[in-house]
């Protein structure tokens, strides 16, 4: 599987185990009305790391939403 976003052109053997569907997550960002959520879906569109989520610098009602949103992504 090819990477996107940040890691799109890491070689650090990065292995995420969140796969988001980048369809919900864009949906989300459009019709949030929280700038912080808004920001988190987008960044967050791409398979990440579960510990890329929890340290991150998002509240963490938006983290939660974030999470809602991902539920049976987890690889």
């Amino acid at each position: 599987m090819q990477l996107a976003g940040k890691y799109a052109n890491a070689k650090t053997g990065y292995t995420p185990d969140v796969f988001p569907d980048q369809r919900v997550m864009q949906a989300l960002a459009a019709q949030a009305r929280d700038p912080e959520l808004k920001n988190a879906a987008l960044d967050f569109q791409y398979p990440f790391k579960l510990s890329d989520l929890q340290n991150s610098k998002y509240s963490p009602s938006v983290k939660q939403s974030i999470m809602n949103a991902t539920i049976g992504t987890l690889g």
